[in-house]
């Protein structure tokens, strides 16, 4: 009987050291690498991975849990950025030929342990695969390295059958900025006098969708100095319209810098950039502008003026990765301005009136300042006519040669001409304006007083015509 006791507390010794040496944890890495198609489309992602080795132990049916050994998905990279444990599930998937397919239990990550698979006998040792299912939707994805350990547990008398025991679960969210792959056609039609009047002009603007995991700086350049232009109307000469005239911002960002177009890449926001946008995908305004003084100077002729431009969307020099990190896209820019037109007597009734012998002797003259006023977006002339041949009052006819109709003192780039119901031409092919007014003179000469001779006093009229047209 004595000669048995050393042998049993042997036994009980080394069984005790044995499971002593399966208890000091092992560590190795299990990486996810989530697409950035997933995170744009906010879409699940799954990866199945390497997890470890099961080592069977004959007597151990075992029970396979796991949890996570931190409260969250700390950031490796720095900055403050963490991931709830609760994106990421674990689901077992094979230990060496066994498939646990349609009898493991997916376990969302979490600090308590999570039953993945209880068996109903021994298992062989083998490789353990598992699937790890990232839920990309409620999360606002920056990049960067996110790690928590995590440890597998194969039950309370022999936990440790899986090695490495506590690996590193790590999820690389990768740095990307992923504007839209075409931007869309900008265009400023000017199809009304109104936005030459108009202080503000004109503007227009367009969405550009960016799916990004970095904050950015967004830059705007042109491709010239100059819009290219085209047109199917009369034209005296090409204009010359320097990008210059026309201003940029991003009318939906609050730290946006607003800009003139230039071939000089300028950033369009503060140097803090834009930061990641919730769920990592947003809309920029970009908004286009020119004053109404801006499009007067560079944008009368009718016709159609383009210039190409390029975006430029840049990684904060301080974010993770490390490096450059950039995206281009090209646009273009046309400003469409219409063939307008407008005629207006500022002063619509004039009136001259022979009072005394002097007015017979020497004729009348009468100048209108601003008398007319002139729009025109294509080269223009003007012309004036009678309605009818004769002034018309209670007292006869008198007829309307008698009228002259030119430039008021001071006045150039006007013909004098002698009214007619035929349009006599004032002004030949003038390039186009915006509100040009004209100081007219109205007068009937000493020469032709004569034919007001006899007349009834009273009041004679007519009618007059200014055209751009010799209708």
């Amino acid at each position: 009987m004595n000669c048995g006791l050393p042998r049993k507390r042997f036994v009980i010794k080394g069984l005790l050291f044995w499971y002593l040496s399966l208890s000091i944890p092992t560590y190795g890495q299990i990486v996810i690498n989530l697409p950035q198609a997933n995170i744009t489309s906010r879409s699940v992602y799954t990866a199945t991975l390497a997890s470890g080795t099961y080592s069977s132990l004959i007597s151990l049916i075992p029970s396979i849990e796991v949890r996570a050994n931190s409260a969250n998905f700390a950031n490796t990279v720095g900055g403050s950025s963490t991931l709830p444990l609760n994106i990421a599930h674990i689901r077992l998937r094979s230990i060496g030929s066994l498939s646990l397919l349609g009898l493991s239990a997916e376990v969302t990550l979490n600090t308590s342990y999570g039953l993945l698979y209880a068996a109903l006998a021994s298992i062989s040792s083998g490789a353990v695969t598992a699937d790890y299912r990232i839920t990309t939707a409620s999360q606002t994805w920056v990049a960067g390295i996110y790690r928590t350990p995590i440890n597998f547990r194969t039950g309370l008398i022999f936990p440790n059958q899986i090695t490495p025991t506590t690996p590193n679960l790590d999820i690389n969210v990768p740095g990307f900025i992923a504007p839209q792959t075409t931007l869309p056609a900008l265009s400023l039609p000017v199809n009304n006098l109104s936005f030459f009047r108009n202080s503000t002009g004109i503007n227009a603007s367009g969405n550009i969708a960016v799916s990004t995991t970095v904050p950015y700086l967004l830059n705007l350049q042109t491709t010239g100095t100059q819009f290219s232009f085209s047109t199917s109307s009369t034209y005296n000469q090409v204009p010359t319209t320097s990008v210059g005239l026309v201003s940029s911002t991003l009318s939906n960002i609050a730290t946006a810098t607003p800009i003139t177009l230039s071939t000089s890449s300028q950033p369009l926001t503060a140097a803090s950039g834009i930061a990641v946008p919730l769920n990592n995908n947003q809309t920029l305004t970009a908004n286009f502008s020119i004053t109404g003084n801006n499009l007067k100077t560079g944008f009368v002729q009718a016709g159609t003026y383009s210039v190409p431009f390029t975006y430029t969307w840049s990684k904060l020099t301080s974010a993770y990765p490390n490096g450059a990190l950039q995206a281009q896209r090209n646009g273009s820019l046309q400003v469409v301005v219409s063939d307008l037109s407008e005629l207006v007597a500022l002063q619509p009734s004039v009136s001259l009136v022979f009072d005394d012998v002097t007015d017979y002797r020497q004729g009348i003259t009468r100048d209108l300042t601003q008398h007319l006023r002139i729009s025109k977006t294509t080269p223009y002339s003007l012309y004036v006519r009678a309605s009818a041949a004769n002034f018309s009052g209670s007292g006869g006819q008198i007829p309307v040669n008698i009228l002259r109709i030119g430039a008021a003192s001071g006045q150039t780039g006007i013909n004098t001409v002698s009214l007619s119901t035929t349009p006599q031409q004032l002004i030949n092919n003038a390039n186009p304006v915006i509100d040009r007014t004209l100081d007219i003179r109205y007068s009937i000469l000493n020469t032709a007083v004569s034919q007001l001779l006899g007349k009834p006093a009273g009041t004679y009229s007519t009618t007059v015509i200014y055209s751009f047209t010799a209708l």
